[in-house]
Order: C-alpha cells, then structure tokens, then sequence
C-alpha cells in the first residue's frame, strides 16, 4: 500500500514571510536631496575663492531672481532636463527673501555705528586704513598663477566695509595669518615684525564679542547675494544650451538676469566697501 506524501512543512510557510522583511530595506534606499541653498553658498564661496567677484544692485537680484524664478517654472521640463531642479530655484526665492531681510536691518547697524565715541571712531579709521593699505600691497604682487589663493588668504575676496567694525578686525585677522602663511609675499610688500604688531595691538583694541545674530548683516548680506549670482550663473548656463534653437527666449531670459560688474583679482579691494 502505497504511503501518501506528507504534508508540506510549515517552514515553507514561514518562507512567505521574507516581503515584509525586505520592505523596510526597500525604504532605506531613498536619500534625501542634497541642499540646494548650501550648493549655491559654496558655489559662491568657490567664486570667491578664485578671487571673483560682482557688484551689482540687492533690490534688483531680488526682483530679477523672481522673475527668472517664473521663467524656469514656464520651462520646467526642459530646465529640469538640463539638470536645474526646483529645490534649486526654491532655495533661490529663499536666498532673495534673505536679502531683503538684511537690507531692512542694515540702517539699525548704521545708526549703532554712529553711537561710537570719538577715540574708537578714530581707532576704526585708522585699522581700516591699515588693512586697505596691505590688500593694496597684496594685489600689485600677486599677479601670477598662484596669486588668487594667496590674496584670498590675506582676505581679499571677503565682504570688507570701513564701516563695519567686525570687517576691520577680520580683515586684520586674515593678514597676520596670511603673513605667517606665506612670508614671502609679506616681504615683498614690506610688511615687517614692528607692522604686524601694530595690527595685531589694533585687531585686539578692536575686537568685540558680536551682539546677536544681527551682528554681521553686510556680510551675510554680501554670501546671500553672490549665492544668489551663483544661480543667476547656473541658469543663464542651462539657457543658453536649452534655447540655442530659440534666440529670443534665450535673450529674454538673459535679459531677465541683472547686471553686475563682474571683476577678478579687484584692483581696488576698497570699493567692496558698503556705504
């Protein structure tokens, strides 16, 4: 008599379990999207790095990055084909409110700076006159290949208002580093041991401990807004490949982007002085 199969085991069973174990896995894979306002920061920093810089009007990157902002929305698909997503553009209408904020708290800096007594205006003006002397010297020799980093590292480059304590005292701060850093530019511009205790005395009677998060609105004013010319650059890129079969859209998007006086390796480091 022939004996029948047995029953399937229950381990069998227990093998249809495994989906609900790989799910969670399945979960795990999803990244988050990098962020886009730190991308354009370091795109900025980047600039500025290779000593570049813009001038040009807040109010009117503020108005123009709405502008372009609905522009890239109309041609979404073949900006985002281009590589320009929205986390971009939305980390851009982000950076332009920022800029608007900033502008509104600078007269509260302007009217703290007029508060100064004599004796420390005097002290200001004289430390300023110092740094913008040496960032002078810095440029006339460091013409060659290796020059940008060099003058970045005695601070050119950086957000600088004689106006602005907290610029001076980082100003001097950046030179007595930099004259360590690279001892032979400081010799060709002259800069000597009795020079940098001058400013190192001038850095210490000036440095104040900062008042808040309001306490450097031109230079977080000055990152937003090279930021913010960073995705100015990144459009005006993708466009010009995107509508290459369409010359007047491109010169409308173009047209959309606000002027700035673009400037590397600046002659005169003092015009990047805010009034």
């Amino acid at each position: 008599m022939a004996r029948k199969a047995p029953a399937p085991a229950p381990a069998e069973k227990s093998s249809k379990i495994v989906p609900t174990t790989e799910k969670p896995a399945t979960a795990g894979k999803t990244s988050a999207k990098p962020d886009s306002r730190q991308t354009l920061l370091d795109r900025a920093a980047a600039n500025a790095g290779g000593a570049y810089a813009s001038r040009s009007d807040p109010l009117s990157d503020v108005k123009g990055a709405r502008a372009v902002a609905q522009f890239v929305e109309a041609h979404a698909k073949e900006m985002s084909r281009r590589g320009l997503d929205k986390g971009m553009t939305a980390a851009a209408l982000q950076l332009a409110r920022e800029i608007e904020e900033h502008l509104q708290a600078l007269p509260a800096a302007a009217v703290s700076a007029r508060g100064r007594s004599k004796e420390d205006a005097e002290l200001l003006a004289d430390a300023a006159a110092t740094a913008l002397a040496v960032r002078d010297a810095v440029l006339r020799v460091t013409r060659g290949p290796d020059g940008r980093a060099v003058a970045r590292a005695f601070g050119l480059g950086e957000p600088f208002s004689v106006r602005q304590q907290a610029h001076v005292v980082r100003a001097l701060q950046r030179i007595l580093v930099a004259a360590k850093a690279y001892p032979e530019t400081a010799s060709d511009i002259g800069l000597g041991a009795d020079d940098l205790q001058t400013m190192k005395g001038l850095a210490d009677d000036l440095a104040v401990p900062s008042t808040g998060p309001r306490a450097d609105e031109h230079r977080q004013l000055i990152e937003a807004q090279g930021a913010l010319r960073a995705w100015f650059d990144l459009v005006a890129a993708k466009a010009l490949l995107a509508f290459a079969g369409d010359p007047d859209e491109r010169a409308r998007l173009l047209g959309l982007i606000p002027r700035a006086d673009d400037r590397r390796h600046q002659r005169r480091p003092d015009e990047s002085s805010a009034a």
